[in-house]
């Protein structure tokens, strides 16, 4: 079974790839997260969680979901991450939810992506995205490969002189960077309310037909880079900036 949480498509298109690959079945993280409820799965194939990197490290909704959720049937477990550039120590913290639920842990690989944290940098042109996902495809596949012979994954992003700062950076970016206080919209809404049903928390509400933001915010970037008429913005910063959404299909051939 593979498991997803995608905020911009990403990690959706690389789960779905593997799915593809494997004849095995995908899950919506973000849809059951915001259930509430606390999920059960039964797989008799390896449980392939799929997730972005927010600095260095899985995000705490996600690794809270996939500690507290019941997983039955294979025993074997598999993290692949989608990044831009670096993974950090994220291997680490899930290797410890594995032993922690009695689970065995595959290993873990991050797959290179289009840059979508539109709240810091600029996506990339049609053309350079053309080129990272033809790397990624490439990953797409060797993981899967590792995956259906249940070896243990390794990752080509691991930078391991970097490892030790994710305990550092990863509390330091969410204590300094991910806020919904600066999410607002501009004129160009049309109050279709999409934003409210892509947030994972469920903290977009509508009032007199405008999106209005709770404190609880992982900055997932799937309001601001999904919304149809770029009318959220974040402060200045995503001011002019092009929007990014990954709406490719698997389309992967054996190598």
């Amino acid at each position: 079974m593979v498991v997803y949480f995608s905020g911009t498509g990403n990690t959706r298109y690389a789960a779905e790839c593997i799915s593809e690959l494997t004849f095995d079945e995908t899950r919506d993280m973000k849809e059951l997260i915001r259930t509430g409820k606390r999920v059960k799965f039964y797989s008799n194939k390896p449980y392939v969680f799929c997730a972005p990197i927010y600095a260095w490290r899985f995000p705490p909704l996600v690794e809270s979901f996939i500690e507290n959720s019941d997983l039955w049937g294979s025993n074997e477990v598999y993290f692949v991450a989608t990044c831009e550039s670096q993974t950090g120590n994220a291997a680490k913290y899930l290797k410890a939810i594995c032993e922690k639920k009695g689970m065995r842990f595959m290993g873990f690989a991050g797959i290179p992506m289009p840059e979508n944290y539109t709240v810091m940098y600029k996506a990339p042109s049609e053309a350079e995205q053309k080129k990272i996902f033809d790397r990624a495809d490439e990953e797409i596949v060797r993981i899967t490969n590792i995956i259906i012979r249940h070896q243990h994954l390794d990752d080509k992003l691991d930078m391991k002189l970097l490892k030790p700062f994710t305990a550092i950076i990863n509390p330091w970016f969410y204590g300094a960077f991910v806020s919904s206080k600066k999410f607002r919209v501009t004129d160009s809404c049309v109050s279709c309310g999409k934003c409210v049903g892509v947030c994972p928390y469920k903290s977009i509400r509508l009032v007199n037909g405008k999106p209005v933001w709770a404190d609880k915010c992982t900055h997932c970037m799937a309001c601001l880079n999904g919304c149809p008429t770029s009318a959220i913005e974040y402060g200045r910063r995503t001011v002019g900036k092009k929007r990014y959404l990954c709406e490719r299909k698997p389309n992967i051939i054996w190598r």
